[in-house]
């Protein structure tokens, strides 16, 4: 493993190493998570994903809709979330794959948990996965593009997918010089890779050279506002409001990209 992968597997040993919260396992934002979010440095971001609503419940509809009676690969797993979910809505098998060796154990409890039978996880390389080609209908990938070298993730998964097959990536965006700026001055959050790579447009465009159809939507820019009021009785309100506003921001060519995350589904992989 060269050291780049290195530093990512250690530094997401260390963060999911959070054993007395279960709510790190089950979701990635709620208000029972405030205390770890205040207890755990690491964690600090965390307040941020209290107002991803919509591109998270774009990306589980679309799941919900897709993975019944498919086999479902959920590359870069994290705490197995997603597996689980597909597991639970019809998949008729499910696969998750980490570089990291917690977050696959944190997986596997949280899929005995729930009782499942029919997801399963292991440490792989997402650059190197081991899988035959064809092997799978659905991949979910969640906030790991950035992380990886980003042609040998798109060549990887299109050779893993099966030819009617489909990819669903959630991505966080590099175009906002203001969320970018936090990047830079936080870098005990993140890894040196990690804050080099976060994706734009241009990224984007590239897995059109992997797949024959990229399809995207982008999520979340007068959202960011209601972070400070995610622990407030209000926040609900206050967070509709700026997704309303967000329905007409994000239609505007010259504002569209200053997105905080982005959804795009990949599909027609090119062998």
């Amino acid at each position: 493993m060269d050291s780049r992968k290195l530093d990512e597997k250690r530094f997401h040993d260390n963060l999911r190493k959070v054993r007395d919260d279960d709510h790190v396992a089950d979701t990635r934002w709620s208000p029972e998570m405030e205390p770890t979010i205040r207890n755990n440095p690491l964690w600090a971001n965390m307040k941020y994903y209290a107002i991803e609503r919509r591109s998270r419940q774009a990306v589980l509809n679309w799941l919900e809709t897709n993975c019944q009676a498919k086999t479902v690969l959920d590359y870069c797993c994290g705490n197995g979330a997603d597996a689980v979910f597909c597991a639970q809505r019809g998949a008729r098998e499910v696969v998750g794959i980490d570089i990291s060796d917690i977050s696959v154990e944190n997986s596997h409890r949280l899929a005995e948990k729930h009782g499942l039978s029919n997801v399963w996880f292991r440490v792989a390389d997402a650059e190197n996965t081991g899988f035959d080609d064809n092997s799978f209908d659905i991949i979910t990938e969640y906030g790991a593009l950035h992380h990886l070298d980003l042609e040998k993730a798109y060549s990887e998964m299109a050779r893993i997918l099966k030819p009617d097959g489909k990819v669903i990536c959630n991505e966080v965006l590099g175009h906002n010089r203001i969320i970018h700026l936090y990047r830079r001055l936080t870098p005990q959050l993140r890894t040196e890779w990690e804050v080099d790579h976060i994706l734009r447009k241009k990224d984007i465009e590239m897995a059109r050279d992997y797949f024959g159809r990229v399809d995207t939507k982008l999520f979340h820019l007068g959202t960011l506002f209601a972070v400070p009021f995610r622990r407030f009785g209000a926040f609900d309100s206050i967070l509709a409001v700026l997704e309303r506003l967000d329905e007409v921001l994000l239609k505007v060519p010259l504002i569209k990209w200053q997105a905080w995350q982005i959804v795009f589904i990949m599909a027609e992989p090119r062998k």
